[in-house]
């Protein structure tokens, strides 16, 4: 099995009824479809606060069907700060930055940006 600092493995390809080659596909479409949400979220959260509460919504699921224990709370604090339109959502943006940063890197260093 793939052993990712990042992420709880094991819980991740329980989702995916213990197919490793399909969670190792989910991880490089992860990376290749949002490594750019971070720049995307702080854009939306000064011109779309709708869509920010989407993508929020969208990577709070994903990153908890890849396995993370870490980022799902944080993308649901941005998903509420965006949904009521709140004072923080900047420093919420900000709070997700370094451990979404270390994912992706992880990701990148291990081959699965290709």
């Amino acid at each position: 099995m793939i052993e990712l600092e990042t992420l709880n493995v094991e819980q991740g390809v329980s989702y995916t009824n213990d197919n490793e080659d399909l969670y190792k596909r989910i991880l490089v479409d992860f990376y290749n479809d949002y490594k750019d949400a971070l720049n995307q979220l702080q854009h939306l959260s000064e011109n779309d606060i709708e869509n920010c509460h989407i993508l929020a919504h969208s990577l709070k699921g994903l990153t908890a069907i890849l396995g993370s224990e870490v980022l799902p709370p944080l993308f649901y604090g941005i998903e509420m700060a965006a949904k009521e339109k709140s004072a923080d959502l900047k420093s919420r943006i900000d709070s997700v930055s370094e451990p979404f940063s270390a994912l992706l890197n992880e990701l990148e260093d291990k081959g699965f940006s290709k």
